[in-house]
């Protein structure tokens, strides 16, 4: 079998990769040294989603399968839609390189926001609250469930502090 053709598999060695990439970076988390005798840390989830994905990838990869596809790969993608995905990765990327300036709160309600608006959300105003009500519910449960310190920007500093 043409493992290239194979979109199953092709695409499980993608999820393959990145989870591999995943699970290094998960362990360059820093950990208070207080508590890193706890037996769930900052890094235990993001270490255990990885190790889970590398096992299902691997079962997917090594699982004996059907015949070659019907179609090829150029087939198969044919139908995606480029643009809003392309968009969405590009957002993402501005959210981890806003992230700092901005703070937990604005960025990650302008990154939901702006998400919406990309999948062709045209309610402004239900977009918006629903953003707003998403980043204040995770931001009360990260910082109040699990005691994560959330900067708040350098945005915020500028504006309070001046």
């Amino acid at each position: 079998m043409n493992f290239l053709n194979n979109k199953e598999k092709l695409g499980s060695a993608c999820i393959l990769l990145f989870s591999l990439i995943y699970l290094k970076a998960s362990f360059d988390i820093p950990i208070n040294q207080i508590i890193s005798v706890e037996i769930f840390t900052a890094r235990t989830l993001p270490i255990f989603l990885a190790m889970m994905a590398i096992v299902i990838c691997l079962i997917l990869i090594f699982m004996p399968g059907g015949g070659p596809a019907d179609e090829s790969m150029a087939d198969a993608v044919a139908g995606f839609q480029w643009k809003p995905c392309s968009l969405l990765t590009a957002l993402m990327l501005l959210y981890g390189l806003t992230f700092n300036f901005f703070g937990f709160l604005v960025a990650t309600f302008l990154f939901l926001f702006i998400g919406f608006s990309i999948l062709g959300e045209k309610r402004y105003r239900y977009s918006a609250t629903v953003a707003g009500a998403v980043a204040v519910f995770m931001w009360v449960v990260l910082t109040q469930m699990f005691d994560i310190f959330l900067d708040s920007g350098d945005l915020y500093r500028l504006v309070v502090a001046g």
